[in-house]
């Protein structure tokens, strides 16, 4: 059963609140009377966020889609409580069904649309809590949707294409693992029982490559077992934001890496300042929402000291400067974007700019990872066999 939060006045004019267990705001209504109060506002109870099963977390995808039918039905004219009751019987709209649902009782439970979302923090960011309250109070919540889901949707159409261009060479190192693992589990041993029986004896580094072998026949499932255990780990490290940011920032220190991390950086902050400004949003709050986002992007510190330097005061450029939180190039043309009055536009100019530099980099780093990755497994896999062919020559003429 859920639980309505109420606010009532007493026989005496005292404010009293509580929480009331109910099948229906309406049934609220009647229990508050019951208790001899005049019930002045209703809404459902702020509950904790209910955990996702595994697999069913909404995916970025469905989120754009929601948030963009939303936009439609409201611009025809559709109230916010019977489109979320649309959308919740919506089967394309996948797992975020149940929470159209979710929010569509809250409204009816007396919420405003941005309490109904706050309720869900594990599904919208608080930049879209930002924004939808402020559609709310301007009366532009179809257009802030409009515009939360065309950058959605272009934030998730730049991760497709991080992902699909890191996705052959790292096909291409777990492959060559692959043959790695094979040749010395079931190819390598095969040599091993010769070299003993003829007490020979391998060169060093087909030594220590034998020794391996015989690792991993005798303990291949304690070794299974660790890598299921540390990609669990990894996984579970990678969900909290504070080990994220700073995983980023190890990653940073590899050459290359740390450029195309400032790129994607760069386009993250300024992408969604000029969304926020264009909103209407003030450059201070902006900030103050913003700051969870980029925190997850590394440099926690340094975002929070920039929200304190531009509250007291400070230019944006200046705080970005003293902080080197993004590159020299976006702080100067964020610096021009203030003394011109131009910060929303010229900011989204930015994010395009480093999005094009950002493929041309990540095309460079997959063209250096493929090849590197070919020649390292080749060298080690090559090497082997050079090793054990050699093995074997001077067994022969040992016999001989």
């Amino acid at each position: 059963m859920p639980s309505f939060s109420y606010r009532a006045l007493t026989a005496k004019g005292e404010m009293v609140a509580g929480t009331l267990d109910a099948p229906s705001a309406e049934r609220v209504v009647e229990r508050v009377l019951e208790l001899g109060l005049i019930p002045i506002e209703k809404g459902a109870a702020a509950a904790a966020p209910q955990a996702f099963a595994r697999g069913s977390r909404p995916r970025s995808e469905e989120i754009v889609a929601f948030s963009r039918d939303l936009a439609l039905l409201l611009r025809s004219g559709t109230r916010i409580n019977d489109a979320l009751e649309l959308m919740a019987g919506e089967r394309e709209l996948g797992r975020i069904r149940p929470v159209a649902a979710e929010m569509h009782e809250a409204v009816m439970g007396g919420q405003s649309f941005a309490e109904a979302l706050g309720g869900r923090p594990d599904v919208f960011p608080p930049l879209y809590l930002a924004l939808a309250g402020l559609g709310e109070q301007t009366a532009t919540l179809p257009s802030i949707l409009e515009s939360i889901a065309a950058e959605g949707a272009r934030a998730e159409a730049l991760r497709r294409r991080i992902v699909d261009a890191l996705r052959y060479p790292a096909f291409l190192f777990l492959s060559a693992c692959g043959v790695l693992v094979f040749f010395l589990t079931f190819v390598l041993p095969q040599f091993s029982s010769v070299f003993s029986d003829l007490n020979a004896k391998p060169d060093p580094v087909l030594a220590t490559f034998l020794q391996v072998s015989a690792s991993l026949r005798e303990n291949g499932s304690l070794y299974a077992g660790g890598m299921i255990a540390f990609a669990l780990a990894s996984t579970l490290a990678w969900r909290n934001a504070r080990t994220r940011a700073y995983l980023i920032e190890q990653f940073g220190r590899f050459p290359g890496v740390g450029a195309a991390l400032e790129y994607h950086r760069t386009i993250l902050f300024c992408r969604n300042l000029a969304l926020l400004l264009s909103g209407g949003v003030t450059l201070s709050a902006a900030l103050r929402v913003l700051v969870d986002v980029m925190a997850a992007s590394g440099a926690q510190g340094g975002w929070s000291r920039l929200v304190d330097k531009v509250r007291r005061g400070g230019k944006l450029s200046e705080a970005l400067a003293q902080e080197q939180l993004l590159p020299a190039m976006a702080v100067r043309t964020l610096r021009l974007a203030e003394e011109t009055n131009q910060l929303p536009m010229l900011a989204a100019r930015i994010a395009d700019y480093f999005e094009a530099r950002l493929d041309r980099r990540i095309e460079r780093i997959v063209g250096v990872a493929g090849p590197a990755a070919i020649v390292v497994i080749s060298i080690v896999v090559g090497g082997l066999i050079v090793s054990v062919m050699t093995a074997l020559l001077s067994v022969n003429q040992m016999v001989e």
